[in-house]
Parts: C-alpha cells; structure tokens; sequence
C-alpha cells in the first residue's frame, strides 16, 4: 500500500489533488474538509493515502490527518459503504462530531449527511460503535461536541420553528470545520442565526 506521497501540489479542486512526484503527477482523490487545509499551487505537501484497488480500477485516496484516514478506513469496513461514500460523508462532517454522533448512536444527525439516508446510519453506528469507543481517548472526549442532534431539536423546537428549518441548520453547523469545541449554547444561537 501507498502510505503517503510528498510532492507539489499542481491543481487542487474540492474533490480533488494532484500532485507531481518524481515525473508522475498523481491524481488524489480527497474530501473537502482536507481541501480546506491543502496549500497553494506550487508548494510541497505531504498527504497519507488509501489505494483503492478493483480489477479494473486504481483510486488514491489522499487525508491530511491520520484520524481523517483511520475514520475513512473504518467506514469502507461497513456493509454498503464504498470509498467514495465515505469521502463524502467526510466532506460533511468533522472526525469529531462524527466520532460523537456514533458514541451517542445519533442517527438523526448521521442521516442529514446527503448520502447518508436512516438506515444506513443506523447500520454505520451498529458497526462502527464498538471500534470508536476503544479508540476515543479522554482528550477527544473533552474536545468534542458533547450534545446530540435530539437536544438540539428539543431546545429549538421549543421555540416555534419546524423540523424541516432544524434539521437544514444542523446539517450547516455540523459541516461547519470550526463546530468541535462548540457547546449547545453556542450551537443553538448558530442555528437560530442561520434559521434567520
């Protein structure tokens, strides 16, 4: 397997890096939370891959984090869940709020992911709970999102506004790249903003 590749980057789109190493100029398929944090045309990188290989077909997979990755290898162990679904999936949400999501079996949260419909969420929490509690540290857990998509809609719903508006803001917020270290608080005066 192909662990990482250091070259220049020579164009980059939110779905997609390529990159020039050694002659060959590499095309890298990534999600756009890694876009957001990729450098400019011209200058080095450094990105972790995953190979996807069929009979036909070789796809890079290209990750600026280790956790990004490790996440994205978990959810292609899922029944139903290809490489592409998954680099989708994290284009919509943070490894953090995604690691919450499944530690809190909220699937009403995953479901908003386009992509993503109930039962698939459902079956991504019933096989990957396990795996992301072994591997959640103390320090993920006081970093990471500590409310559910069901607090929220009780609180916001409270106030007169209707699922459908809900769950449109809370899909925002959750792909926002800043939302791991927001409490409800500050979550519900988000939403409320973005309702408005």
């Amino acid at each position: 397997m192909i662990d990482s590749i250091t070259g220049i980057i020579k164009s980059k789109s939110p779905s997609e890096l390529k990159v020039s190493n050694g002659g060959f100029v590499l095309k890298i398929n990534i999600c756009i939370k890694d876009f957001e944090l990729v450098g400019e045309l011209g200058s080095e990188i450094t990105i972790l891959t995953y190979l996807n290989v069929k009979e036909d077909l070789l796809e890079l997979y290209g990750f600026i984090d280790e956790d990004r990755r490790n996440i994205f290898l978990k959810l292609i162990q899922v029944s139903g869940i290809g490489p592409k679904t998954a680099i989708g999936l994290l284009s919509n949400i943070t490894v953090e709020s995604f690691k919450q999501n499944i530690l809190s079996e909220d699937h009403n949260s995953l479901s908003l992911i386009p992509g993503i419909g109930p039962k698939t969420a459902k079956r991504i929490i019933i096989e990957l709970k396990e795996k992301i509690s072994s591997s959640f540290t103390n320090k993920t857990s006081i970093n990471s999102i500590q409310f559910s998509y069901d607090d929220l809609f009780t609180a916001i719903s409270s106030l007169g506004y209707k699922k459908n508006q809900i769950d449109k803001a809370v899909q925002r917020l959750f792909s926002e790249s800043n939302s791991e270290n927001i409490q409800i608080e500050d979550a519900i005066r988000r939403i409320l903003t973005i309702i408005k």
